[in-house]
C-alpha cells in the first residue's frame, strides 16, 4: 500500500506543478504558421522518392539529394 500512496502523491505533485505552469502561461508556446514543403524526385519521368521537408535546411538537403543523384525534381511549399 506504500507504493501505492507514493504513486499517488507523486502524480499530485506534478498535477500541481503542472498547474503552476498554466498558472504562469509557460506552456503556451507562440505557434508560427507551419510551412512545409513538398519534394518528389524523378528519373525519366518516373517517380523515385517524395519526401517532407519542415524548415529550408531540410528542403535544401532534399534538393541537394535530388541533384547529386541527377533526378529532375519539384518542390511545392504546403501550408
Amino acid at each position: 500500500m506504500d507504493y501505492h500512496n507514493y504513486s499517488l502523491s507523486l502524480f499530485e505533485s506534478f498535477q500541481r506543478y503542472q498547474d503552476e505552469l498554466e498558472a504562469d502561461h509557460l506552456l503556451k508556446l507562440q505557434m508560427e504558421p507551419s510551412r512545409r514543403w513538398y519534394v518528389e524526385a524523378k528519373l525519366d519521368g518516373h517517380l523515385q522518392w517524395t519526401e517532407w521537408a519542415y524548415d529550408e535546411r531540410e528542403r535544401d538537403q532534399l534538393v541537394d539529394d535530388a541533384k547529386e543523384c541527377g533526378f529532375t525534381y519539384t518542390v511545392e511549399e504546403r501550408q
